[in-house]
């Protein structure tokens, strides 16, 4: 008979070895590595890490940053194939603070995922535990085949084939348990944008080691690219706090070089800048109390942004829908009367960023000029209110033709279940956006289906086929309009078509009002982007709705106008577009060469 002892000490070996291995694996190498530097000049050593300058310092920053960049990417991959429901912004920020501890405290699974739990309260242990799962499986697969090709480019022919083997013992493994937690999400375009994501990640990440190299240190990037990829792989597979002495002799065994000093140099500058600061960072982050999403419905329809981009953070006392771009906090579209504009701004401050008030409607953006804050109206929102609204009346005339044009077409319009299909709806959102040049960013909604999963849908059908559709962010006394997505040859007022319905649809549930969103201001709009947004304007107008001032505020006008551009560009130039851009060409192209192949 087995005891309940035995059953305990056989429970706790696995954990135990978890600890004990990599530690020993950290000793030993530890112990090679000292056993070659004791018989380096360390004189050398030392004088060419005080020779590293402020330029090189701030390269290898730069380079470090970009690397972290693409490392939180991984995480919010993750969180998508899951469907955890956590937005992308946050997603990264948490990934790059577990990687940046993991990386140098060792025991990366463990502490990853007590990193990810800590900064997404919202998550069970076990949630943050798949995602550490998902990130590393899905970096090491991406590593194994880019050591192949580093080993090869080394010259290591043998090694290569060994890595190759392992790979694919790695895959047999991962790709199970993988489907198992995918639950089938995982699609080629994931596994080709997590390769690309890895291979930038290690280029900016052996960029940083290389610019510290000593002036005169004859080692070619291409080399020493391939031979950090090797290097980090085994150093991250000894599971040893920071890869430890295992990433060292591996860069000293690949990297032809006849002095090891200048390497061994630029591997401890490389420890500090690339180790050391980003896991003090991310300490300092983790330490500062967590601001938990207040639970229940939202207060304002648009706060439903928070399921993809937007964030909702406690702000002193009162709750705030906020998103971040780079140097930037700023609150979106209406917040809680109790928010002051003192306390963003201090709360941005906290975080070393700037602060802005976004898309803010009139009674923020007053409390904003009372504070001294730089204010001024950019946009009209278009207001409706479905009990009193009605197609009659000289102001709807285009709004009626259209409705008979689309009758005339066969449009049929639909509120969808929860049980529809939603492959048909991102196959229509996929080509919207190819056609479209992507889909725009930061306070805009972009197709997900789970983000679409918490909004109201009507469908487009016509002749039993859905052509498109309209998303609403709900409440019980709000809608929001969010994504309207088609296919190009959709019948003329279809769009409208769908939008009454939704009116309709609100009145009868009794909503208050319903927001068909913003348009730009013509006072203040360029004349590219007036000509871009005419349509927009002109279909809003066909309702006949209330027209509402949006502001855009900040402390300063040097504030107003750097937090205008960096936004600007997050909305229309988001790098999710990139993809889309290039699908887009890649798209116009097959069809001209279709059209010559068939004249």
């Amino acid at each position: 008979m087995i005891s309940p002892s035995s059953i305990r000490l056989h429970a706790t070996i696995p954990n135990i070895l978890r600890i004990v291995v990599p530690l020993a694996v950290m000793g030993i190498c530890g112990t090679v590595l000292w056993q070659r530097m004791v018989t380096m000049d360390g004189a050398a050593i030392a004088t060419a890490i005080k020779q590293v300058t402020w330029m090189q310092w701030f390269l290898a920053g730069v380079a470090t940053w970009c690397s972290f960049q693409a490392i939180g990417q991984y995480d919010a991959m993750g969180h998508r194939l899951l469907r955890t429901g956590i937005n992308d912004q946050q997603a990264k920020h948490a990934g790059i603070r577990a990687i940046a501890l993991a990386q140098t405290l060792g025991f990366g699974a463990l502490t990853g995922s007590l990193v990810r739990w800590r900064c997404l309260p919202e998550l069970s242990l076990w949630q943050a535990t798949r995602v550490s799962f998902v990130v590393t499986v899905g970096f090491t697969a991406c590593w194994a085949l880019l050591a192949v090709f580093a080993l090869f480019w080394l010259g290591q022919v043998e090694q290569s084939t060994t890595t190759l083997l392992i790979g694919c013992g790695i895959l047999c493994v991962a790709l199970p348990l993988g489907h198992k937690l995918l639950a089938s999400n995982l699609r080629p375009a994931d596994a080709a944008t997590m390769i690309l994501l890895c291979t930038i990640d290690m280029v900016f990440a052996a960029s940083a080691l290389f610019v510290l190299l000593p002036q005169g240190t004859s080692i070619p990037f291409d080399v020493l690219l391939a031979a950090y990829v090797v290097a980090l792989g085994i150093g991250l597979i000894s599971n040893s706090p920071g890869g430890a002495g295992a990433f060292e002799l591996t860069l000293l065994a690949l990297v032809p070089i006849t002095a090891p000093e200048p390497l061994i140099a630029a591997i401890i500058a490389f420890r500090i800048i690339y180790y050391l600061l980003p896991a003090a960072l991310a300490l300092a982050a983790i330490a500062r109390p967590v601001s938990v999403a207040p639970k229940g419905a939202f207060p304002h329809a648009a706060w439903g942004l928070a399921q993809q981009s937007g964030q909702i953070r406690q702000i002193g006392q009162t709750p705030a829908l906020v998103n971040d771009v780079p140097g930037i906090t700023a609150s979106v579209g209406p917040q809680h009367p109790n928010l002051d504009p003192r306390i963003l701004r201090r709360h941005a401050w906290s975080r070393l960023k700037l602060t802005t008030c976004y898309n803010a409607d009139p009674r923020t953006a007053f409390k904003a000029r009372q504070a001294g804050w730089h204010v001024q109206r950019v946009a009209m929102e278009a207001m409706i209110r479905p009990a009193t609204w009605t197609t009659a009346g000289g102001t709807r005339q285009t709004l009626r033709r259209k409705l008979k044009q689309a009758a005339r077409a066969g449009v049929c319009i639909t509120q969808a279940s929860a049980q529809q299909p939603i492959r048909e709806l991102s196959s229509i959102a996929h080509h919207w956006a190819i056609s479209h040049g992507g889909e725009m960013g930061f306070s805009m909604g972009r197709f997900c289906p789970d983000y679409l999963a918490h909004q109201l849908v009507f469908l487009i059908q016509n002749d039993a086929q859905t052509i498109g559709f309209v998303s609403f962010h709900a409440t019980s006394t709000q809608w929001t309009l969010d994504l309207i997505r088609h296919h190009n040859a959709i019948p003329d007022g279809a769009i409208h078509a769908a939008i009454v319905t939704a009116i309709t649809a609100a009145k009868d549930a009794g909503v208050q009002q319903i927001s068909l969103a913003n348009t730009p201001d013509p006072r203040y709009t360029p004349d590219y982007w007036a000509s871009k947004c005419a349509g927009l304007i002109q279909f809003k107008r066909s309702f006949a709705p209330i027209w509402v001032g949006r502001y855009h505020a900040a402390p300063t006008k040097l504030e107003f106008w750097v937090s205008a551009i960096l936004i600007g560009i997050a909305i229309h130039r988001p790098v999710t577009n990139f993809s889309w851009r290039f699908a887009g060409k890649l798209n116009s192209i097959m069809q001209n060469y279709q059209v010559r192949k068939s004249a």
